[in-house]
């Protein structure tokens, strides 16, 4: 199992129809867990890898984790972000983050770029405030 650092940026990135904000993702969450997320390139991501959602600028703290349910796969239609995989929202740790955040300078790795693998570092402290 590999945990994802999934960045969201709540000033550009928008989840159906709301903005990503750790509210938003929460009662996302609660409501309809499973969706596609998106990828600019390939990542290795199997059934059962976590992403700990990064809510990047103004926020800069993860507070929702989910659970990928398959492979990334292509899509035509999408020249800026042309993977997709499947994940669900984890409610419980989400609930639990949203309440209790990780903010960025708790973690190891302080400058994410794009999507990347969690630090090890940092994994107990992401796992304690998810409720895991």
């Amino acid at each position: 199992m590999r945990n994802w650092l999934y960045i969201l940026d709540p000033k550009k990135d928008q989840m159906d129809g709301g903005p990503s904000t750790p509210g938003h993702v929460l009662a996302l969450a609660q409501a309809e867990p499973r969706r596609d997320w998106w990828l600019s390139r390939r990542r290795y991501m199997q059934r059962g890898d976590r992403i700990w959602i990064y809510f990047a600028t103004p926020e800069k703290k993860v507070a929702a984790m989910g659970c990928v349910e398959g492979e990334p796969y292509g899509v035509t239609w999408d020249a800026k972000y042309p993977w997709r995989f499947p994940a669900t929202l984890h409610e419980r740790a989400t609930r639990a983050l949203h309440n209790s955040p990780v903010d960025l300078v708790e973690l190891t790795n302080q400058h994410p770029q794009g999507i990347t693998l969690v630090k090890s570092q940092g994994l107990p402290l992401l796992l304690k405030r998810a409720g895991l």
